[in-house]
């Protein structure tokens, strides 16, 4: 189900206030969107909507409260067969798990998302780059190095080929070679 007007149109305002710090009115206006997606059965917009008010916990350092909203929202990822949507959303959860020290639920999730995003042939340059980081960073806590330098050295080249334009590809860069570099 496509979503609905309003729900998109929340989603927008919700945005556009987290841009601007203003995290109350972003949670209000992704609560709002929620209710709306629920109200007709839209479970993509509830995801969406979901993911949106757990970044918002997460902003927070409310990382229990993001965790919740992310399960609930890879549910309904799962539910509707979108494999880019449930496999950002596990990455979400999996970076949540490695910042609370929970690595065996950030593994889990995390290389789930990442063998999702491998073979899924439209996953965007960017999402991969990303995706690659967070197993960087969950190898790092691991004490496994090599795979941590594996994995830093593809999440290098691929911020590297991203579009000059593309934000985050430069910081992308940067950080990987400071973490190869403390690795070596």
């Amino acid at each position: 189900m496509e979503q609905s007007s309003r729900g998109r149109e929340l989603l927008s305002t919700g945005e556009a206030a987290r841009r601007e710090g203003q995290p109350a009115a972003a949670r209000a206006a992704f609560a709002s969107a929620l209710t709306a997606f629920r109200a007709e059965g839209d479970l993509a917009g509830e995801a969406h909507a979901l993911t949106c008010q757990a970044q918002i916990a997460c902003d927070a350092g409310d990382l229990d409260w993001a965790l919740r909203d992310q399960a609930e929202a890879i549910a309904l990822y799962r539910r509707t067969g979108d494999g880019l949507g449930l496999a950002q959303a596990l990455r979400h959860a999996g970076e949540m798990f490695l910042a609370q020290d929970r690595l065996a639920n950030a593994t889990a999730t995390l290389h789930e998302a990442l063998d999702l995003y491998r073979a899924d042939i439209d996953t965007p340059p960017l999402a991969m780059a990303e995706m690659l980081r967070s197993v960087a960073l969950l190898a790092t806590a691991l004490g496994e190095r090599e795979a941590a330098r594996g994995y830093w050295a593809d999440a290098r080249a691929r911020y590297a080929a991203l579009d000059p334009l593309v934000p985050g590809g430069k910081a992308g860069m940067a950080e990987a070679d400071r973490q190869l570099a403390a690795l070596a």
